[in-house]
């Protein structure tokens, strides 16, 4: 009632307060009339002698209000019952009008639909084979448990380790790192490997491809291919006796041993969550190249110039970008700045500083670019995106901080 009321306009209620007082009073007038028309005209009454009124019996005076209310006429009944009812409806009716806007009943807030989906799952590392997973999530609490399960061309494949194929939902993320199980069955190359999360209530994600990065010997450890066996040397044929003195034969040279470059080193910091390391500093699903574990210490060798990520040399000596929330840096640790920039705008990659030349790829916004070069008027410049693919884009599609424009060479 208080809902139907609060809805309606104060004019409205008063209307139909007047309504109804009207309605009454009709009534009323229509039963007065009818009564009139049903007595019998009264006759003149002949005189008589003076009566004496006061030694007549009384009427009894009503004992309740139940007798009162019976010896009311129907329109008297009618007026009882309507006007209390009209007055209960016009307070109501002022006390809504009074409430704030707020106090009228909130609206029951849609809860937000359940659902999963996987970001990215990538095999992270050789050694010990490991698969990083990252879901996320919406409808759901922190602190509700999401599942990952490994699929061989769409059919349930138990490689993971089934005691760390869950994670805790943390502000609409969660992600775990999974290890190969003891008794895991052995991937083939042939197969399509993919990636599903589930929610408390069974709700599943699309299927995710798996990455499994083909550097680090990450792909020959994942399938679990070893290295080609060297060809044995063939004996040798023996031959009749040479007739002649054997001359002495002549020294093979030996060839000189190859140097390995040597890493590149810088500061050390901890790693403080255990993540991945990525090819480039942007979050791509086909970019990661191996992993670090909390507690890992790595090599700090550049930082984009925002700060948010950092190359580093990992304990296995691998090489990429991991982002900054994952490391703890320490505060006197001298990083350079790489020549890594953002793409502001989205645009051709030409093959040369000229738009009338080749279009090679493009360049997206939100996407980063290496810069390798520019022109001397500094309105081109040569990149490598996101794709490796090398080419040339117009200044203005990319955001270069002054520093970082210094420092690029200037291209032949």
């Amino acid at each position: 009632m208080q809902d139907l009321l609060s809805q309606l306009d104060m004019p409205i209620i008063i209307g139909l307060i007047v309504a109804i007082s009207l309605i009454l009073v009709v009534v009323i007038l229509f039963v007065r009339r009818a009564r009139a028309r049903q007595a019998p005209p009264a006759e003149q009454a002949p005189l008589s002698e003076p009566i004496d009124y006061t030694s007549l019996p009384l009427d009894d005076e009503p004992a309740g209000w139940r007798e009162r209310f019976a010896r009311l006429s129907t329109a008297g009944k009618i007026l009882s019952i309507l006007v209390p009812v009209l007055a209960l409806l016009g307070i109501l009716a002022l006390i809504l009008t009074l409430l704030p806007p707020g106090e009228q009943g909130a609206a029951v807030p849609t809860p937000e639909p359940v659902t999963v989906r996987v970001r990215d799952a990538a095999v992270i590392r050789a050694e010990p084979l490991t698969i990083n997973v990252t879901i996320e999530t919406s409808g759901l609490a922190n602190g509700s448990v999401v599942t990952a399960e490994l699929l061989e061309d769409g059919e349930p494949f138990p490689w993971m380790n089934p005691e760390q194929t869950s994670a805790t939902v943390r502000n609409n993320r969660a992600e775990l790192q999974a290890q190969r199980a003891p008794d895991a069955p052995t991937p083939s190359a042939d197969r399509r490997y993919t990636v599903v999360a589930r929610a408390p209530d069974g709700t599943a994600s699309a299927p995710t491809e798996l990455i499994i990065p083909s550097i680090n010997l990450i792909a020959d450890a994942f399938f679990e291919r070893s290295a080609a066996a060297p060809t044995g040397t063939p004996a040798a044929i023996a031959t009749s006796a040479p007739t002649t003195a054997p001359t002495a034969p002549a020294s093979t040279p030996t060839a000189a041993p190859t140097s390995t470059p040597e890493l590149p080193t810088g500061p050390a910091a901890s790693v403080s969550n255990g993540g991945n390391v990525r090819k480039q500093p942007i979050r791509l699903a086909d970019n990661v190249v191996a992993g670090v574990n909390a507690g890992e210490t790595v090599q700090l060798l550049s930082r984009t110039p925002n700060g948010e990520w950092y190359r580093v040399r990992t304990v296995r000596d691998e090489i990429g970008w991991v982002a900054v929330s994952l490391l703890r840096i320490p505060a006197d640790a001298q990083v350079p700045v790489a020549p890594v920039v953002t793409v502001f705008g989205n645009g051709p990659l030409y093959e040369r500083a000229a738009a009338t030349s080749t279009e090679l790829d493009r360049v997206n916004q939100g996407e980063v670019v290496e810069l390798t070069g520019r022109t001397a008027a500094g309105d081109w410049y040569a990149v490598v995106n996101v794709r490796d693919i090398a080419g040339w884009v117009p200044a203005n599609l990319l955001g270069i901080p002054a520093e970082i424009a210094a420092s690029v060479p200037v291209a032949e």
